[in-house]
């Protein structure tokens, strides 16, 4: 009887902790950076369009999803999205961090970086050039904070747990549009700095997420849309002839058909989709792949 009762009591434990764990995300766009800001006009809401249901079909819930578009994507509202879902964040919960924006490299501020120079995402109220004493890139996203902020997700979601990050930008880039085909590129090669700094070559990083090795952290996996010699150009749709992030587009097309696929098989197939979007065109670009387990069964949510 006791034994019974025992047995019960650990069903419906068990049953309470899996019922428990979450699938939890937080979605970042801009497009339309003031006009002052120094930043060209871009189509990453339109990724909102490809993402959103894609999370849904994944069993995201919309109270579970967090979404931050143009002005509402400040520098404060994102560090404060990422902060709750620190703080939300459960034992086996699965994770997906998805930023479509402008990108740029600066002058590291910590000296963790062999180049000397960081990788940020830009927010709504980041300006694309240094001025002293009016903007000294405060308000750009460094990959050292959101890298500090993932490790903590991935301790908190515990080894039971995974997180995906997307980042659909880049560091390098062009004028608005490149020639006659309108490619829009997402990032400039103009490196944050205050006039006259010393910078040296970039080396092979994308966002250096520095992140922890441990049996007791999340895996992840991160996909950046281009190498950091490369640009990430915008993908105009054969559907719709509508501009979207090369990345999400791609990533939206192949998870339909990758179930069952490692990571390091999800990426080739990812990497196939963008070189065939991009067939018959001088553009070159190769979304780059950081896995803490390249054989792991690529999943998204539980």
């Amino acid at each position: 009887m006791y034994r019974s009762f025992y047995t019960l009591i650990f069903c419906l434990f068990v049953c309470s902790c899996l019922y428990s764990q979450t699938n939890k995300a937080l979605f970042v766009a801009i497009d339309k950076y003031p006009p002052n800001s120094g930043w060209n006009q871009i189509h990453a809401t339109n990724d909102y369009k490809l993402v959103l249901p894609m999370l849904k079909r994944y069993g995201y819930k919309e109270a579970d999803v967090k979404v931050l578009l143009n002005e509402k994507a400040t520098k404060d509202n994102i560090v404060k999205a990422l902060s709750k879902m620190c703080n939300t964040a459960k034992k086996g919960d699965y994770i997906y961090i998805h930023f479509s924006c402008h990108g740029q490299q600066m002058i590291d501020d910590n000296g963790d970086e062999p180049d000397g120079l960081d990788e940020a995402l830009i927010p709504y109220d980041a300006r694309r050039r240094y001025a002293k004493g009016v903007y000294e890139g405060e308000n750009h996203l460094r990959d050292d904070q959101l890298g500090a902020f993932i490790n903590k997700i991935r301790e908190k979601t515990g080894s039971k747990g995974n997180v995906t990050v997307v980042f659909d930008a880049c560091h390098s880039g062009t004028a608005d549009r490149d020639g006659d085909d309108e490619w829009y590129a997402r990032g400039t090669s103009y490196v944050f700095a205050p006039e006259g700094c010393q910078i040296k070559m970039p080396n092979s990083e994308t966002v250096s997420l520095h992140l922890q090795n441990g049996k007791h952290l999340a895996p992840i996996t991160v996909f950046a849309a281009c190498k950091p010699d490369e640009i990430n150009y915008e993908y105009k749709s054969k559907v719709d002839s509508t501009y979207y992030g090369s990345l999400s587009y791609a990533l939206c097309s192949v998870l339909e058909t990758s179930r069952g696929k490692s990571n390091a098989e999800f990426y080739e197939l990812l990497n196939n989709e963008i070189q065939t979007m991009f067939a018959g065109r001088r553009r070159k670009q190769t979304p780059y792949f950081e896995s803490t387990d390249d054989n792991r069964v690529f999943k998204i949510s539980r």
